[in-house]
């Protein structure tokens, strides 16, 4: 089991749908300073569902969401998913590849959210995530990345 892919859209910094491909073995992320490095471990971390937004350097979660730019409105959501192969089963769902995906939406007041989970499209719980992802031994409060 490896993280296979990384996919976002209006996460912090990355106002575009933006996909990363992981190969099997080692990926190295570089870049200048500001260029969203660290904003990619951001978006893994956010799905994995750590108890405190500030492990995600944000205040609350709605500062997750893109925040607008150079001739681009601010966003209403952000949406992260993490692809993970899984050939040798270690997450115990019955596919090659489970994609869990997490959504933030904000409501009609400005601080209020709405936070959705879907594992391979299907609506979840954070507690489901949770649950699969620590039979594979990936944890949020864990050290599975090393910024």
């Amino acid at each position: 089991m490896f993280l296979k892919k990384l996919d976002m859209e209006n996460f912090k910094s990355f106002g575009r749908r933006t996909s990363i491909e992981f190969k099997k073995g080692f990926t190295g992320v570089s870049g200048p300073n500001g260029s969203g490095k660290s904003n990619i471990s951001d978006a893994i971390l956010f799905v994995l569902g750590p108890k405190s937004s500030k492990v995600l350097r944000a205040q609350r979660l709605t500062d997750l969401i893109f925040n607008g730019g150079k001739d681009r409105k601010p966003a209403d959501y952000c949406k992260v998913s993490l692809v993970f192969d899984n050939t040798d089963r270690e997450i115990p769902v019955d596919t090659d590849e489970v994609t869990f995906t997490r959504v933030i939406k904000r409501s009609n007041q400005e601080e209020d959210y709405n936070s959705y989970f879907y594992i391979n499209n299907d609506k979840a719980k954070l507690q489901d995530f949770t649950a699969l992802l620590s039979r594979a031994k990936i944890f949020a409060d864990g050290y599975n990345i090393v910024q």
